[in-house]
């Protein structure tokens, strides 16, 4: 019988109720499974894997461990740190550390010596990577994980704006209020399972309370139970308005032409630089309040589905060679 080795994973992000981390998750676990690699234990998002005597045990038998960066380490944040001080756990004395889909951005020159450490370092974006060039001498990238898979969705016609949400409540709330003028569904990447969500006046007080708007109606609004419906709801969308990294990346994978609020860091700007759509599909929170439904639903030119296309096909290659670097590391 062939053994495979383990693997134990740092910030399993599933657990944060967004669609495009579980649709990252989901394919960061098939792509291991795929390479003949076992996940023996996942800490998730935010905890303190250092305190998890599960986790402990799996790292102990462990022959790679994994980060899954996401959107984590920048601006010195002591989540990151917490996930990269693994390569001074006894635990993990020895075993290759390979840190995967990775944002880096304004950290500490501290940093530097984790990163030099790493077995393999793998940036979600050209810029993160070049940081990785200047420590390490080589930086490597692919597209964000949750691109590298088709969306598998079914080809219907699409009809009407849907208008997604942000991390920042600023952004979060121009876009609400752009929700109720352009009467578009509102949509956002983040969910919540509880039944009590399906009734009306819980889901318009919750709609309100999220995003700080306490006038005007409140308008047509779904929360798709999955990354699934996720998909499907985009595909069916004449066009989307989000302020969400992942939000970007699944309407690229669904051919929804998309205009994007920046976020915290500078992680949409850079996913759009690289997937050769330039900052023409960046909009400002003053630009939102001006935005007919006309120019919310601007189709893709022909040479931007061309580099979206392209963009996408990279992250498929990327993805299937990243995977296949981790086993090598396993011995």
């Amino acid at each position: 019988m062939v053994v495979r080795p383990k693997a134990v994973i740092l910030n399993d992000t599933s657990s944060r109720y967004h669609h495009g981390c579980s649709r990252v998750m989901r394919l960061l676990l098939r792509g291991l499974d795929e390479a003949g690699i076992e996940v023996a234990a996942r800490s998730p998002a935010r905890a303190d894997w250092a305190r998890d005597e599960g986790v402990l045990a799996a790292l102990r038998g462990a022959q790679v461990v994994v980060i899954n960066g996401e959107g984590t380490l920048h601006d010195g944040a002591p989540l990151g740190a917490r996930l990269l001080s693994v390569l001074d756990h006894p635990d993990a004395a020895g075993k290759p550390v390979a840190l995967v889909n990775a944002l880096w951005q304004d950290n500490p020159p501290e940093w530097d010596g984790w990163l030099s450490r790493l077995a393999l370092a793998s940036a979600r974006d050209s810029g993160s990577a070049e940081a990785f060039r200047r420590v390490r001498g080589q930086g490597r990238w692919g597209p964000d994980l949750s691109m590298s898979a088709p969306a598998e969705v079914a080809a219907v016609s699409r009809q009407g704006l849907v208008v997604g949400d942000s991390v920042r409540f600023e952004a979060r709330r121009a876009l609400a209020q752009a929700a109720q003028r352009l009467g578009a569904c509102y949509v956002p990447t983040k969910t919540l399972k509880g039944r009590v969500w399906d009734v009306g006046p819980a889901r318009s007080l919750l709609w309100r309370a999220y995003n700080g708007v306490w006038t005007g109606r409140v308008p047509e609004f779904e929360m798709p139970r999955d990354e699934g419906a996720y998909l499907a709801r985009l595909a069916r969308a004449e066009g989307h308005v989000t302020g969400r990294f992942h939000a970007v990346c699944l309407s690229m994978l669904t051919g929804t032409p998309v205009l994007a609020l920046a976020s915290r860091t500078s992680k949409i700007e850079r996913l759009l630089k690289d997937a050769g759509l330039g900052d023409s599909r960046l909009i400002s929170v003053e630009a939102l309040e001006r935005l007919t439904a006309k120019e919310a639903a601007r189709p893709f030119s022909k040479g931007e589905k061309k580099a979206v296309a392209e963009f996408l096909t990279q992250g498929r290659t990327e993805a299937k060679r990243l995977f296949a670097d981790i086993r090598g590391l396993c011995g």
